[in-house]
């Protein structure tokens, strides 16, 4: 079984459970996953033949090319259930918790696995609750609107619809009007909801407050939650944000599963009506061998592990970070794949440093080495890494190899990829339907481009032939509940009078009316089964339609509608989404984790047992554990083909000690079209000595530079901004889009690493202020000045795994005592230097960044040299010493700008004063 894992280093884990032996209802009957590929006179040949006439070789008469493809059972067209003809699916049901006995091998490794992380998960979340007590019993009202914490003065109203038995209620400001943009809610969160205050009871209500519901639907003017019952919506309401316990939930499920053993489930009998989902994971001996009594190094500081170097390690370990695999016998690292020669023999022969290519490979001539090798480890191992720098093609890579298994191999496992955030997944979508693949998305669809609304689990679920049948079943319940909530309190009051007069006709009528309120329960009850049926029916067709591989002929696609060529999934969630109960009708015996370094090790186990803490164990990954343990086989993407050479030069000689190859740079050193430096005014190309204005706006601008100013930074409840700093990037910001007409607002992105900045960067940016917008208009003009809005704002975590023109990096810290706080987190730097292709901006105090420890001050006086110098290899340590060395570098390449005086006030306000003196010029 393949499980893909990766991160910003990525990681493919090739995960072994839920395996091959699986069975899949069509139609009724069951039949295994793949058909058989030769009829069994071709396989064993009769002992009563006589041996063949020694003929020449006669090629006219030799049979037709034995074709695989067309025995692959990916290739049968299944139809979707429709009211006349509907399919029977097993009832899928989540087997018992077993309890290791004392007699099993890893039952001393779980038992120290959960002592490790099931306190620190009840911790956290006890943490999380805490917070959101003191939020709202400290902070103002205005202030918890401000940062998106609270929503007010709400109107609602019930649908008609509900959610899995749930009763669904809208939430809006207005009708049409836009929720607050810096709104914190999301899909899936609990929240609060109270007339007041959610702390203080209202005993004037017929309703207990705050009633607590989950978001199941976040539009741009819209809140739909689900609540246990209905209640009385009338009147304004406020909402408050509560506490996430569903993700803690999902987390301790994921470690408690390690419990489950797969190959007892998978004997499990089974019937055309019931099948036990399996759960837990056939990689026990490797992800439990931290815990073992043997090994015990779940007992160390986590924060001591590092996907790449050691805080004092100036070599490249290469030897980490690209292996075989290690302390296990290859064979038994074989992964799901390992009974099928083709992609055996293809693995084995594109695992060479020179692949040996054959006739009929799928052509990879667009791929490098290392991500080809990387393609060929990921097939064929049960679980491996991919390490990848920013921009090495880590997505493409996955992309690639899942595009290979589908398309050119037609495996006929369903796969699963998931990955840190929902905008991460989006990217996946979009690149599995470039790739010619289709994908289901399954998870939170607010934010969800046009483009890929047509993957959308919501989507196809509105569009399933059965969904006539379900809105009338649903329309059915929902008229006979008034009627049975209406007989419960006649019967109760005939029944009462009954009692008092011993009336035996009221007796009678009261059993008459029982007779009747039971018979509305039995149908009440049919119903919502009714309703959970065809909602699995509805789930099983289009999970298991998922991924159409290869388009076929027109004549082979059946006439009739909702039909669909492959019957087996691929799903894109994240890692949290993947315990939804949506993807109960499937189990997936090969995973692939995006961006895996950026999750925790809990949050990771979702997915591989689907078949932002920093607290000791929490703060790091589990792909940064088995990096660390060096067993699991890992590659290493190494051409990065994002960047201009000058923005990847310090991360790859930094975090890579300088092994990334510049894939945007022909052989004669020149840099690929597209990825020129930006336009820029005069006034930040000052220290290319005395140019006049059209010189000056002819040139082109570094690609990376750092604008270091004095402004303060300030609390902001628990976070932290600096409007001195908000000013002079929204003045970039300005800049850019004046001389770049070429330049998008959605080109630029603003990465801040405090909420409050954010916040405060992102009204601003909103023109809700009609002195900037004022300015905007004024400088940019009536229709280039909406740009300003379609920016960007958001934190590293906001970024990753995702590419802008130009990022500008407001790092906030300005004080005399050199504190950079969570500033110091070195992966997190590594990403935020790495998102920008054309144009990187760093803003804020270069003294602040680089005083951890002596030497910064005098490097910048010195300034510098004006050829490229080698990054200085000194001792390494956090994150702290990560700034400190890039702001020795960059103060060494000349690539400090300081905005004091008049640079600082023609940065803020140069393009006004030019635009007011030419009016003026042109007045007179």
């Amino acid at each position: 079984m393949c499980t893909p894992l990766r991160q910003s280093h990525s990681a493919a884990l090739a995960k072994p459970y839920a395996g091959a032996s699986s069975t899949y209802n069509t139609g009724g009957v069951y039949a295994t996953e793949e058909d058989t590929w030769y009829e069994p006179d071709e396989l064993i040949p009769s002992t009563n033949a006589s041996p063949p006439e020694h003929n020449a070789f006669d090629p006219d008469k030799a049979p037709p090319r034995f074709d695989w493809r067309n025995c692959k059972s990916s290739r049968i067209v299944i139809p979707q259930s429709t009211p006349t003809a509907r399919r029977r699916y097993p009832h899928r049901k989540v087997p018992t918790l077993p309890v290791t006995e004392s007699t099993d091998p890893y039952h001393g490794a779980i038992k120290n696995y959960h002592n490790h992380f099931l306190p620190l998960l009840r911790k956290e979340e006890e943490e999380n609750g805490n917070e959101v007590f003191e939020r709202l019993k400290t902070w103002s009202l205005e202030r918890l609107k401000s940062e998106g914490y609270c929503l007010t003065d709400v109107v609602a109203y019930w649908t008609k619809n509900n959610s899995y038995g749930k009763a669904v209620a809208v939430f809006q400001v207005g009708a049409g009007v836009c929720l607050p943009e810096n709104l914190k809610f999301g899909n899936g969160y609990k929240i609060m909801v109270s007339r007041k205050n959610p702390l203080q009871e209202q005993a004037d209500l017929d309703v207990e407050t705050p009633i607590t519901g989950s978001i199941v639907e976040l539009t741009e003017t819209k809140l739909k939650i689900a609540f246990p019952h209905e209640f009385d919506e009338s009147g304004l309401w406020r909402l408050d944000l509560g506490m996430t316990n569903f993700i803690f939930e999902r987390m301790r499920a994921a470690v408690s599963a390690l419990h489950y053993d797969v190959d007892i489930l998978e004997r499990e009998p089974r019937t055309d009506k019931v099948e036990p989902i399996l759960l837990g994971t056939g990689l026990k001996d490797v992800l439990l061998r931290s815990g073992s009594p043997a090994t015990r190094t779940l007992s160390r500081e986590h924060q001591e592990f590092h996907a790449l170097q050691a805080p004092d390690d100036v070599s490249y370990p290469k030897d980490v970070l690209s292996h075989d695999v290690r302390e296990f016998a290859p064979e038994s690292f074989r992964g799901v794949f390992k009974d099928d020669m083709r992609i055996h023999s293809w693995a084995e022969r594109y695992s060479l440093d020179e692949p040996l290519v054959i006739e009929g490979d799928p052509d990879l001539s667009h791929l490098n080495g290392s991500q080809i090798k990387a393609m060929a480890t990921m097939v064929s191992k049960r679980i491996s890494l991919v390490q990848g720098p920013p921009g090495t093609g880590k997505t493409k890579t996955i992309i690639e190899t899942i595009k290979l298994l589908r398309a050119h191999f037609e495996v006929p496992f369903p796969i699963l990829v998931c990955t840190y955030t929902n905008v991460a997944v989006d990217n996946l979508l979009e690149g599995f339907g470039n790739a010619g693949l289709k994908p289901l998305r399954v998870g939170f669809n607010a934010c969800l481009r046009e483009s890929l609304k047509e993957y959308s689990l919501d989507e196809k679920l509105a569009k399933h032939p059965l969904q006539d049948l379900y809105a009338a079943t649903e329309k059915a319940l929902r008229d006979l509940e008034p009627k049975i909530d209406d007989l419960s309190s006649r019967l109760k009051e005939t029944v009462k009078k009954a009692q008092k007069s011993n009336s035996t006709e009221l007796m009678k009528r009261s059993q008459n009316m029982y007779r009747a309120f039971r018979a509305m329960e039995r149908e009440r009850f049919w119903l919502k089964g009714k309703l959970w049926g065809l909602q699995q029916e509805m789930l099983h067709d289009i999970v298991k339609a998922a991924d159409v591989n290869i388009r076929p002929p027109d004549d082979e696609v059946h006439s009739a509608p909702f039909w669909s060529v492959s019957r087996f999934a691929l799903v894109c969630t994240t890692c949290i989404t993947a315990a939804s109960s949506s993807l109960n009708v499937s189990d997936f015996p090969v995973v692939f984790i995006d961006e895996a370094s950026m999750s925790t090790e809990p949050a990771t186990l979702i997915p591989i047992m689907k078949g932002e803490a920093q607290a000791k164990g929490l703060g790091v990954s589990l792909f940064e554990r088995l990096t660390e343990e060096g067993i699991v086989p890992s590659v290493m993407l190494d051409v990065q083909y994002r960047m201009h050479p000058s923005i990847s030069y310090f991360p790859s000689s930094e975090f890579y000690n300088s092994s990334i190859q510049d894939g945007t740079m022909d052989k004669e050193g020149n840099v690929m079209s597209g990825l020129e430096p930006l336009l820029s005014s005069t006034h930040l190309l000052q220290e290319l000595g005395d140019i006049s204005e059209e010189e000056g706006s002819a040139r082109l601008r570094p690609s990376v530079i750092f604008l270091d100013h004095n402004g303060r930074e300030q609390m902001s409840g628990r976070s932290r901004l600096n409007y001195p700093e908000a000013q002079i990037v929204v003045s970039l910001v300005e800049d850019l889009l004046l001389h770049n007409p070429q330049l998008r607002g959605r080109d630029i992105g603003i990465i801040a690493p405090y909420v409050a900045q954010i916040n405060l960067l992102t009204r601003i940016l909103s023109m809700s202020d009609l002195n900037y917008r004022q300015r905007f208009n004024e400088v940019l003009g009536n229709q280039r000045y909406h740009e300003m809005g379609e920016v960007e704002v958001k934190t590293v975590d906001g970024f990753e795994g995702r590419e802008k023109e130009v990022i500008i990096f407001s790092t906030v810290r300005n004080n005399r005592e050199g504190k950079i706080g969570f500033l110091a987190d070195r992966r997190r730097l590594n990403v935020g230097l790495t998102r920008a292709k054309r144009g990187l901006f760093v803003v804020g105090s270069i003294t602040t960044l680089g005083s951890h420890g002596p030497g910064i001050v005098g490097t910048i006086a010195a300034t510098a040299t004006s050829t490229r110098s080698e990054v200085e290899k000194k001792p390494r340590g956090r994150g702290a010493d990560s700034w400190k060395r890039y702001a020795e570098w960059l103060a060494r390449e000349g690539l400090v700008l300081k905005l004091e005086g008049e640079n600082l006030s023609r940065t803020l306000f140069g393009n006004r004063r030019r635009e007011e003196a030419s009016k003026t010029k042109l007045k007179g």
